[in-house]
């Protein structure tokens, strides 16, 4: 059984990427990160898919990395700063796709699933859901660029810096959802967005789309880059094996 799915809606034209690790808080592991990848890649390719829909299993999007990957790497960080950069990687491929990809995040998006809803298209909320940069807790720097563009400075800082969880419904009238609905509302508003995308020129929209990742590239790049470089000196800081061990033992890190 694969841990990550595809289903086709024939008549809106969309499909449905799902990671299903509900047991895993739908973890990304190494292979999941791989399958999102080529997945979205092969379905963007089908011209009869006009959006694609992200979503996770049973109530949860993501808790973003899994941390028995960093802790079987955590002596190793080369193979870590790999797994990283492995995230980007997948954020890349997705905004590369020239259809439209539509977040539905249906409730829990932490770390690297807080980054998957921040690099789709268009996100549309439940007011069980929740955004979380938890990055810090593991001792590497939270992927903070596109938070900031889409909720503000101010905000971003304060997540980031805390490792704070952001309630979807207390941003429900900032644009960083598209929609907040109630969870029995939200496929009928991932529908009706895909629905809608779906009557449009398949080419307009795909320059579109095109033209706003080109609109702040340059910015996030620059961002990007320099993350990367401190996550280099943060993996091998005591911190992170720190972090990573206290976080797996269920127990508050002791930082010397």
């Amino acid at each position: 059984m694969t841990d990550v799915t595809v289903s086709h809606d024939d008549a809106d034209r969309f499909a449905t990427v799902t990671i299903d690790r509900p047991d895993a808080g739908n973890a990304m592991s190494p292979a999941v990160i791989a399958d999102l990848g080529e997945l979205i890649e092969a379905t963007a390719a089908d011209d009869a898919v006009r959006s694609i829909v992200v979503t996770g299993a049973d109530g949860t999007f993501s808790a973003g990395a899994d941390v028995d990957v960093f802790a079987a790497r955590a002596d190793d960080p080369d193979a870590v700063i790999d797994y990283l950069d492995s995230f980007s990687e997948l954020y890349a491929r997705m905004e590369g796709v020239s259809v439209p990809i539509i977040g539905r995040v249906n409730g829990p998006a932490y770390g690297g699933g807080y980054e998957l809803a921040m690099a789709c298209d268009v996100r549309i909320a439940s007011t069980d859901a929740e955004l979380c940069p938890a990055e810090l807790r593991m001792g590497i720097v939270p992927p903070f660029e596109r938070l900031a563009m889409e909720l503000g400075e101010g905000p971003a800082r304060e997540l980031c810096f805390t490792g704070g969880v952001l309630e979807a419904e207390a941003v429900a009238d900032t644009g960083l959802f598209s929609r907040v609905v109630a969870p029995d509302r939200l496929d009928d508003a991932v529908r009706d967005i895909a629905s809608r995308i779906a009557a449009r020129s398949p080419n307009a929209v795909a320059q579109t789309k095109r033209a706003m990742i080109r609109h702040r590239a340059d910015e996030l790049a620059r961002g990007q880059a320099y993350r990367h470089a401190l996550d280099e000196q943060c993996v091998r800081h005591p911190d992170f094996a720190e972090s990573v061990a206290a976080f797996r033992e269920g127990r508050d890190p002791d930082y010397e």
